[in-house]
């Protein structure tokens, strides 16, 4: 990377939506958004594995609240198109709503396959978004990392 000497901090010290690299990992195309989602009693960390490219099949990554990340120290700014009209979105695609714009990602619970919805600019994991759906677009990148 571009950094001479990333710094590593603890995952719950990093603020949700920020782009990161695993220590083990740094390479451009192992970039992650750090998510979150508020419990009743905690906060829950995942990644989300965006690179620099499109894949349909991300899923939320759930992490120790401990473990060590490096911290970009931004919000990924996307660019986003469509290919076809879609009613609605698929895993990988990102969308608006009346709520926010969205990524939908798989998110397995108690061998249930579910879905979650990352706000892509805030990076909080919400539920049961596909109402009111705007506009789907099934191509992005990611183009600002700064």
């Amino acid at each position: 990377m571009d950094d001479p000497k990333p710094i590593k901090l603890q995952a719950y010290k990093i603020s949700c939506g920020h782009a990161v690299l695993k220590p083990d990992e740094v390479n451009k195309k192992n970039l992650y958004i750090k998510a979150e989602r508020k419990g009743a009693d905690y906060i829950h960390h995942y990644l989300i594995q965006i690179g620099f490219f499109k894949t349909n099949n991300l899923s939320l990554i759930y992490i120790d609240p401990e473990e060590n990340l490096i911290d970009r120290g931004y919000i990924p700014t996307f660019a986003l198109s469509s290919s076809k009209t879609y009613k609605k979105p698929e895993i990988g695609h990102i969308f608006e709503n009346n709520n926010g714009t969205f990524l939908k990602v798989i998110e397995t619970i108690r061998s249930q396959k579910m879905f979650a919805f990352i706000d892509i600019y805030s990076g909080e994991v919400r539920r049961r978004q596909e109402r009111k759906i705007t506009q789907v677009y099934d191509c992005w990148e990611i183009i600002s990392v700064t």
